[in-house]
């Protein structure tokens, strides 16, 4: 567990640089994932080393203009997580001529913006780019994704069926969810299909109708996800070969 961990868990905002940064409601998912592309470029696999040794805010900075509207994006986004009226938000540059946030009376910086997105997306399950794995690999892992989903005709539902699955298998109503954080709206969908999954699993084992070789694969519905996501990607190119026939 990281030292972020308890207010992730339950939901309660993260203190960082004297404000304090709420997990988004489901109420405003549609609102924050329209915007919330302004904290999720992956600008070091940009090939220019000025770009690279930017940090994000000044990168930001840097390519916002009226087409793309990223720093409005910005005040949007940082608005909702800080329940901070967008008026009292506002962007401009230290006497260094550095970019900055003032957000009511307290400025943040370049690298103090680093940490605070890096909360914002774990905190509502936007996931960025592991930069510790190369891009080459990170593309590959990615087009490895999308062919498996391709090949298994897996589409994720719309918003709205989303939100039906999780009524039809809990006991959440409408209001419940309207104020769920969206974090713990992905991670129960993600759990409802795990646990719906296992028991149907399960009980074809039991019932000695099927027989599963690698008894492995039966995993409970309540062992950790994360530590699977990778475990079973095989390669785009193997897999192909495999559906087509070539060895």
């Amino acid at each position: 567990m990281n030292s972020r961990d308890f207010f992730y868990i339950f939901d309660k905002p993260v203190p960082i640089n004297g404000i304090l940064l709420y997990p988004v409601l489901m109420s405003d998912y549609i609102l924050f994932n329209y915007y919330i592309d302004c904290l999720t470029i992956d600008k070091n696999s940009i090939p220019d080393v000025n770009i690279i040794t930017m940090n994000y805010l000044e990168y930001l900075f840097s390519i916002s203009n009226k087409q793309n509207n990223l720093l409005e994006k910005l005040n949007i986004i940082l608005s909702l997580s800080t329940k901070i009226d967008n008026e009292n938000i506002s962007f401009g540059f230290d006497n260094k001529k550095k970019p900055i946030i003032k957000i009511d009376d307290k400025i943040i910086n370049g690298n103090d913006f680093e940490n605070i997105r890096k909360i914002i997306c774990e905190q509502n399950s936007i996931e960025l780019e592991d930069e510790t794995i190369q891009k080459e690999i990170r593309d590959k892992l990615k087009e490895a994704r999308n062919f498996k989903n391709k090949s298994s005709n897996t589409r994720m539902g719309s918003l709205e069926d989303q939100i039906i699955c999780i009524l039809i298998s809990t006991s959440m109503n409408m209001d419940d969810i309207f104020n769920m954080t969206i974090r713990k709206f992905v991670k129960t969908l993600q759990r409802v299909d795990v646990k719906l999954h296992y028991q149907i699993y399960l009980s074809a084992s039991l019932s000695g109708l099927v027989e599963f070789k690698d008894k492995s694969f039966i995993k409970h519905w309540m062992s950790d996800l994360e530590s699977d996501r990778n475990e079973n990607l095989i390669a785009t190119d193997s897999v192909e070969k495999k559906l087509s026939g070539k060895k």
